[in-house]
């Protein structure tokens, strides 16, 4: 694990973005491993990520954006395919709804992150003309997600799936912050 402190610009957005989650956005199925705070562990490995490349605050937000909404209208715990098709509805309606900041590169994430990475790549290669951008941001929500799989128990994370060299980085912190030995 690396040695490192969570950087005051990463805390308050993840603050932010996490009183947003828990005032706004309700989830389709009351879950155990789906939860609220899963979203928020995603939201925040996502966040260490995006800042150790050194994105821009859109981007930052769009990893953000996908993170809190990215689960919430799962319809089962365990095989959903589909369910990021719906997320990506519901966070598009919400937009529209409430004139929330609209991302499509957050719409795509959403889409294509509970599918093989080869059909996300297509799409966002096709649908892209900054595809290389999108891909990365793609890579990088996809490892968040992945990074909080300890919380299915100590072998959930298969690391060697992992697409970024942040997010390898970043595995024994999950692991401390999953398991309760720190806390952020």
């Amino acid at each position: 694990m690396r040695n490192f402190e969570i950087p005051a610009a990463v805390r308050s957005r993840c603050g932010a973005w996490s009183r947003f989650l828990d005032e706004n956005l309700d989830f389709s199925l009351k879950s155990v491993v789906h939860t609220k705070d899963h979203e928020k562990r995603v939201l925040l490995f996502a966040l260490l990520m995006g800042e150790e490349r050194g994105l821009s605050d859109r981007d930052l937000d769009v990893l953000s954006a996908a993170s809190v909404f990215h689960d919430t209208r799962r319809q089962d715990d365990w095989l959903d395919t589909g369910h990021g098709d719906r997320a990506a509805a519901y966070y598009k309606e919400y937009c529209r709804k409430k004139g929330f900041p609209f991302h499509p590169e957050a719409v795509a994430i959403m889409a294509f992150h509970d599918r093989d990475d080869e059909k996300g790549n297509a799409f966002i290669k096709k649908n892209f003309k900054d595809y290389k951008r999108v891909l990365l941001l793609y890579h990088i929500f996809k490892d968040a997600d992945a990074l909080d799989r300890f919380r299915l128990g100590e072998d959930g994370l298969d690391t060697r799936y992992l697409r970024t060299e942040e997010a390898k980085g970043l595995v024994g912190f999950a692991r401390n912050l999953v398991n309760g030995v720190i806390r952020y």
